[in-house]
């Protein structure tokens, strides 16, 4: 009765979820590949199906592309380019691009990583008049890994120190998430993404926002991944926006 009142594309997905994990033990490995490669073509089409609702100042679109260069074992050199639209692939929000360098320690999991993120936002005053306004970034992260049964546990702690068009601002971010496999074949890997992130401003009235996210991501191989995602978001002042999310990342592995 739950999946007649869904949509057709979200039937499709969950009906082809079940059948991956009702899998026998000895199926053949080869079949087992195609329906991870048809669950991630419909994780696709819904995500670009749920874009085709979108409306200025509801919902929203966040395409973003992660690259990573392994210098050693311990140290990682990242670029990161977002964009975020209005309109499905167009009618541009907010164009983000950024470099950071992450530290990983050896005998502990823990992560340290600096970075630096320019922003040039698109805002409409009105239907017809659009404003411009930039943001130079610099933030510091500490990221604290663990388990949770089968999950991935990660705790992310943020502060970012803000060169807005109207001024300075000092801004901290923490956010939980889980990582929870579905399916794993050798290198290939569908999981499930939850997280919460909690932004507080340094001001009077402190609370900035609060995101909650939820969605799958497939890893192709050790060296790129896709992840598709729904994020709701609250701000202070009571609004909320909503946004489909499509995330690339390429782990180019160890500078030689």
């Amino acid at each position: 009765m739950i999946q007649e009142a869904l949509p057709a594309s979200e039937a499709s997905f969950f009906s082809c979820l079940k059948r991956c994990l009702r899998r026998k033990k000895g199926e053949n490995l080869r079949e087992t590949q195609n329906q991870m490669k048809a669950l991630l073509s419909l994780l696709v089409g819904l995500f670009f199906s749920t874009m085709a609702l979108g409306q200025p100042n509801n919902i929203n679109h966040w395409m973003q592309y992660s690259g990573s260069f392994w210098v050693s074992p311990q140290w990682v050199i990242a670029s990161n380019v977002q964009v975020r639209t209005y309109e499905p692939l167009h009618d541009m929000r907010v164009l983000f691009t950024g470099a950071e360098v992450q530290h990983n320690f050896k005998k502990a999991p823990v992560s340290v990583l600096m970075g630096f993120t320019h922003l040039s936002n698109r805002n409409y005053a009105t239907p017809e008049e659009v404003t411009h306004s930039h943001e130079n970034r610099l933030y510091q992260q500490i990221a604290v890994r663990g388990q949770l049964w089968k999950a991935g546990v990660t705790h992310r702690y943020q502060v970012e120190q803000r060169w807005l068009s109207q001024g300075y601002q000092t801004r901290f971010r923490y956010s939980f998430a889980l990582r929870l496999p579905i399916l794993k074949r050798e290198e290939q890997q569908l999981y499930g993404i939850l997280r919460n992130e909690v932004r507080v401003i340094v001001r009077e009235e402190p609370f900035d926002s609060n995101r909650v996210f939820g969605g799958v991501g497939y890893t192709f191989s050790k060296h790129l991944s896709v992840e598709g995602m729904w994020m709701s978001q609250l701000h202070g002042g009571g609004n909320h926006q909503h946004f489909t999310m499509l995330i690339l990342k390429h782990d180019f592995g160890r500078m030689e």
